[in-house]
């Protein structure tokens, strides 16, 4: 078989919110149905058009509604179905107070950022870096061996190609 070429794609531009929101959703939640904005849309569509994408076997997608309209440009041209996996899924934060917490004394405020440096950090119902790193391995162990050979596209989330990529140096 030939070469199995893989295409990390991260999500498009999303749209900046500002107001109310449904308070029965938590963050999670509303972090999960984040929208593109206008100029994310014509991203998305203007990376569909790139060569290296035509001609595409599979695209694989998280299930965040960010990730999966990005996707949508490239699976119209490639005239396939997205597949979609929570384990391309950003890392699952959880309790904001103890995020807090470990925040507090933090210089970069991030605590994305702050998490891939204490790898083994979780909140009570989140999840670590390290725990996330074992979940994409997991999702690239299995899509290696059913899709040997083949042209691979994988709309995911910032994060998301770091915490993977950490494993691949």
């Amino acid at each position: 078989m030939g070469n199995t070429i893989i295409y990390l794609i991260r999500h498009a531009e999303t749209t900046d919110e500002n107001g109310i929101r449904n308070t029965n959703e938590d963050s999670q939640m509303i972090n999960e149905k984040e929208i593109l904005s206008v100029y994310g849309e014509e991203q998305s569509k203007r990376l569909s058009e790139n060569v290296e994408l035509n001609n595409i076997d599979v695209i694989w997608s998280s299930s965040y509604t960010r990730a999966k309209a990005t996707a949508k440009y490239i699976a119209n041209n490639n005239n396939l179905p997205i597949n979609l996996d929570s384990n391309l899924n950003e890392r699952r934060l959880g309790n904001l107070k103890e995020l807090g917490k470990f925040m507090k004394d933090k210089k970069t405020r991030d605590p994305s950022q702050e998490q891939l440096l204490d790898r083994k950090f979780k909140t009570t119902d989140g999840e670590s870096a390290e725990d996330t790193r074992e979940r994409m391995n997991r999702f690239f162990d299995k899509i290696l061996k059913e899709y040997e050979g083949k042209k691979i596209a994988i709309v995911s989330h910032r994060r998301f190609n770091k915490i993977f990529l950490i494993k691949l140096v």
